[in-house]
């Protein structure tokens, strides 16, 4: 079955709760709107600036704004803005993982930035070489993808341990800006924007 639900607005980047409801970043009007599994606002978060990336956490969503290089927590049961913080120098995505983390990719310095929820804190900085712009997190094998623009890769790291471990590395398409992972084969999905390919790794 497919559903089509309406929204204000161009929507720029989501993200999917586990109970089902999705939160759609749409940066004309500076807003992150959560749905149901229906399709219904249920919360409209106002959240200033021109959201680009959405993140959930619990009952938390990070928002992430590309242009301010910000990100910005806030409770969706309550619409209440919580802790914001600077994200590097040019954060462009961000994802979870399964541990209550916010996972900040800086395309600028090359860095992968973990934040911890609660409040919000930074608590490391990992460098990824080669202008990475894009990330998913495979759950069920704790590990996150990271496209490599300036490498045409894709990089897994295992997040277990306290520091970020390669477990992977790929080649793909030419320019890599998107990457998701299929969480019930562990199969790795990369968008190249040079040929307009897609490409499936199979683990």
């Amino acid at each position: 079955m497919v559903a089509r639900w309406s929204i204000p607005g161009a929507g720029a980047a989501l993200a999917v709760h586990p109970s089902g409801w999705t939160a759609v970043a749409v940066p004309s009007l500076g807003d992150v709107i959560i749905l149901s599994d229906t399709g219904s606002v249920t919360r409209t978060l106002h959240v200033g600036g021109r959201p680009g990336g959405v993140a959930v956490v619990t009952e938390l969503v990070a928002v992430l704004d590309p242009a301010e290089t910000s990100l910005t927590v806030f409770d969706t049961t309550t619409g209440a803005r919580k802790e914001g913080l600077r994200a590097g120098d040019g954060a462009v995505a961000v994802t979870s993982d399964g541990t209550g983390r916010f996972l900040v990719i800086d395309a600028r310095d090359g860095e992968l930035l973990a934040f911890e929820t609660g409040p919000l804190i930074l608590r490391q900085r990992f460098p990824v070489p080669g202008s990475p712009y894009a990330a998913a997190y495979d759950q069920t094998r704790n590990t996150l993808w990271v496209a490599v623009t300036e490498r045409n890769e894709v990089v897994g790291y295992n997040l277990t341990g306290g520091t970020p471990r390669e477990v992977a590395r790929h080649p793909t398409p030419r320019l890599p800006i998107a990457v998701a992972v299929d969480p019930s084969t562990g199969a790795v999905v990369v968008a190249g924007s040079a040929e307009g390919l897609v490409q499936r790794i199979s683990p």
